[in-house]
This record gives C-alpha cells, sequence and structure tokens, in this order.
C-alpha cells in the first residue's frame, strides 16, 4: 500500500526537508495509516512532535474554505461562477474577469504594493483595489496568484456582510463538524513556523498578506489538526455528503477554466488528468498538502513545517516526487 510513497517521506524526514510531518494515508475510503515523526521545533531548543498538533495549513485555506463557501453561494444563487467581479467589487475596472477566473488561477492578476507587510487591513485592500492588474496572461496561463482568493473573499463579504473568516467558520467548518480547525489557535498547541528577528512565529499566520487583512484574508490563515484535515479530505471523497453532494463533488472532476486548452478544477489543481483523471492536489507554503483521488478514493494528507526554523527549497522537488510516486501506486 503506497511503499514508495512512505519511502520518500521518511526521506522527508530523514534528510531534513522539515522539522517534522504528521501523515495520514487514505485506501479506498478509509483512513489506513496515521504516522507522526520528527520534531514540533527545533528553535531554540528541540520539542518532540505530537500527534494532530495544530498545524498553519497556509493556501489549504483557499480549498477547504474559500472554494467551499462560493460554491455554497452558488447552489444558493446567490452568485454564479460565471458573474463578472465588477458586478461585486466596482473598484476591479476590468470587466473581462469573472469569478471562474479567480477559481482557476487564469486571471493573470499581479500587483506591485510597495510597503505591502506594513500596511492594516483597510489600507491592503484600498492598495489592491488600486494597484490590481489583469495583463496579457488573462484566460491565456494559469497563474497561481494570493490575490485570485483575496478578491474572492472579498466578493463573499459584499453578499454576506460579515468578514470572510467569520463566514468560513460559520458556513463550512461549523457544519462539517471540524472543530480542531480554526483561524485563532492556542499558540500553546501550535506547531512554529518561521523565526522571524530570532522571533519564533507560533499561533499567528505566516503569510505576510493574510496577517495583514486578518479576518478579511481567504486566502491563508486557516490552523488545523491532521484529523480535521483527514475528515475534510474523507468529505471531499463523498464519504459523508454533509456538505458536499454529489453533484457538487462532481464539478471538481471537470476542466472548469473558460480557455479550455488550460486545465484546473475549482481552487484544486490536477497532477496528471489525462493518466489519472480524479487525482487532484493543493498545497500550502508552510509544508501542507493534500493529494486525493475522487475516483479510487485514496488520499494522502500531509502536514509539515518546512519553513521551520527558515524555508527550505529542497522540500519542494520532494513533494512533486511524492505526487508523481502516489500517482503510480493509486489503484
Amino acid at each position: 500500500m503506497f511503499t514508495e510513497t512512505k519511502k520518500l517521506i521518511q526521506e522527508i524526514v530523514d534528510n531534513g526537508l522539515a522539522p517534522g510531518i504528521d501523515y495520514s494515508l487514505i485506501l479506498h475510503g478509509r483512513e489506513q495509516l496515521s504516522q507522526t515523526k520528527g520534531f514540533r521545533m527545533v528553535y531554540p531548543r528541540q520539542e518532540l512532535l505530537k500527534s494532530n498538533q495544530f498545524f498553519d495549513l497556509a493556501s489549504l485555506t483557499k480549498v477547504m474554505g474559500t472554494v467551499p463557501i462560493i460554491m455554497r453561494l452558488n447552489r444558493q444563487g446567490k452568485l454564479s461562477l460565471d458573474d463578472q467581479v465588477h458586478s461585486y467589487l466596482p473598484k476591479i475596472k476590468d470587466q473581462r474577469v469573472k469569478i471562474r477566473h479567480l477559481l482557476t488561477h487564469t486571471s493573470g492578476a499581479t500587483a506591485w504594493i510597495d510597503h505591502r507587510d506594513q500596511l492594516n487591513a483597510e489600507e491592503l485592500r484600498e492598495a489592491i483595489y488600486q494597484h490590481l492588474k489583469f495583463g496579457e496572461d488573462f484566460n491565456q496561463k494559469i497563474i497561481y496568484n494570493d490575490y485570485n482568493y483575496i478578491l474572492l473573499g472579498f466578493i463573499v463579504e459584499k453578499i454576506l456582510h460579515v468578514p470572510v473568516q467569520v463566514a468560513i467558520q460559520r458556513d463550512v467548518l461549523d457544519p462539517l463538524g471540524l472543530k480542531n480547525t480554526t483561524f485563532k489557535p492556542d499558540p500553546l498547541l501550535t506547531v512554529p513556523t518561521e523565526v522571524r528577528t530570532n522571533i519564533v512565529i507560533k499561533g499567528t499566520v505566516h503569510d505576510p498578506k493574510a496577517a495583514s487583512l486578518g479576518p478579511h484574508a481567504a486566502s491563508a490563515g486557516l490552523f488545523g489538526t491532521k484529523s480535521d484535515v483527514v475528515k475534510f479530505t474523507l468529505e471531499m471523497l463523498g464519504q459523508s455528503n454533509v456538505f458536499f453532494d454529489k453533484e457538487m463533488l462532481n464539478e471538481f472532476l471537470l476542466n472548469q477554466t473558460e480557455n479550455k486548452k488550460l486545465i484546473r478544477s475549482l481552487g484544486w489543481a490536477f497532477v496528471n488528468r489525462a493518466e489519472k483523471p480524479g487525482l487532484i492536489r493543493h498545497s500550502g507554503f508552510t509544508g501542507t498538502f493534500i493529494l486525493m483521488d475522487l475516483i479510487t478514493k485514496n488520499g494522502l494528507v500531509f502536514l509539515s513545517n518546512r519553513v521551520h526554523p527558515s524555508p527550505n527549497l529542497e522540500f519542494l522537488r520532494y513533494r512533486q516526487k511524492v505526487y508523481e510516486t502516489f500517482l503510480n501506486e493509486d489503484f
């Protein structure tokens, strides 16, 4: 059962690419293996990692929070994926851009904001409206960019009249029963991330944009335990249908881009759609990822703090190897 995949995961620990990892393998819709390895932290001292501590999930926020709430609003008729972003956010002047482009990272969004990390939430919101451009790559390339999901969060706020993180907690996490997934973790139960100016970041979001936006960030900000991420993954695999019904789950199997020369699901990336049409993935900068096959019902939930005490770039190469090896063992 995923023998080579497990070997690669062990190499990540043995080679020091992340201080510690907490992972689970799902086989045909059931959790088959759960392991915790390595250290919670190595600076300023070593502490062993215990199972089901809180990790900064980083961009898994996009697929565990933002995509579900957008799909819920779509199901309720409160928005359409082909609505213009401008109709909700008039300060976004480019009327070509649709919600679908944001979801699939095909908007071509780029922005250069001076002193971005020193701005407060409202200052950053206005700076995004002022500086965000959708250039020649619009609908021509998949360019992963947090600003797509930041805008989706602003749209959710426009519709529901509450901060997007409040909406995600109320309308996604609570219905799913994810009691250990939160935007406000206990620092004492949270795995540390980066060390900045000799201060260990622990219990506050690692991503600077999300830190500035606070409760208005839909691109990052969630913290969660392995057991909760597994519970979410099993929901995506159709094992409970608490939130996603079969029709909604089928949407993830489709190429959702407007330009069909490009290939992307709603939020999720296909690993190799030609070879494995149901295998999708998403990762977080801090060293987290979910890999799952909506057809075979196999999955891998992987949480680590590869940015502690500083980002490990070799980890990214190994992560790609894990994707490819999992694909070859996915039956």
